[in-house]
């Protein structure tokens, strides 16, 4: 039997990656981040592949699964954003993300961007409900995909940060390993606090970056 695979996603470069201080809600991708995402390759098709309900992370995955979007399930989930407050971290209302994406269900998107604002607690405890949501998934759904945010990245799983279009794969971990305080805290590649990335415990199949990236220059807080 196959082991489920979760392949996180992190978006492509966008606005902000390369403007310090933008200003505005929802960057978008920008030209070199459109074609950086085209060209990159999963280890396997997913089965399923679950987004932020960003611009950036959207266009991302529509440039990667361009071929299969009309196939495959896709689900986008807020629980996804990004973990800081800077303005491009905003996003749009439930109303504009659906008339600019219509092709996708944003239903669990609240009416108005108006999710809590951020705090360390409050990523955590987001984070390990992912997880767990993630994990009744892969009762059905072999290859997840997700696109996402290198803050959340770095709530969701232990290691170090993620660069733009980078993708790395992960299991689950057994009840035995995710007991192992050696696999299950860590600390935090942003905070330098110790951290504990589980009860439910991703673990790494593969650190790699599938297709070329596009550089960036960026400070933590601001421009994740």
């Amino acid at each position: 039997m196959s082991v489920p695979r979760v392949h996180i996603i992190r978006h492509g470069q966008a606005l902000h990656n390369i403007e310090r201080g933008y200003p505005h809600r929802d960057s978008p991708l920008t030209t070199a981040g459109h074609l950086a995402t085209k060209s990159i390759d999963l280890p396997a098709i997913p089965d399923l592949i679950i987004i932020s309900p960003m611009s950036r992370t959207i266009q991302t995955a529509m440039n990667i699964f361009s071929g299969i979007l009309d196939t495959v399930k896709v689900q986008i989930w807020p629980d996804l954003r990004e973990s800081h407050d800077a303005n491009c971290n905003k996003g749009l209302s439930r109303t504009e993300l659906a008339a600019k994406f219509p092709r996708f269900d944003f239903g669990e998107c609240q009416e108005e961007w108006d999710y809590p604002p951020h705090t360390v607690e409050g990523a955590t405890i987001r984070a390990e409900r992912v997880r767990r949501r993630l994990k009744e998934l892969s009762k059905v759904y072999i290859n997840i995909a997700i696109i996402t945010h290198r803050g959340f990245i770095a709530f969701l799983t232990k290691g170090d940060r993620y660069d733009v279009c980078e993708t790395r794969s992960y299991r689950f971990a057994t009840d035995e390993e995710a007991q192992l305080e050696s696999l299950r805290k860590g600390t935090h590649v942003d905070t330098k606090e110790p951290c504990d990335f589980g009860p439910t415990l991703l673990l790494p199949i593969a650190v790699q970056t599938f297709g070329p990236t596009a550089p960036e220059n960026e400070t933590i807080e601001a421009r994740p």
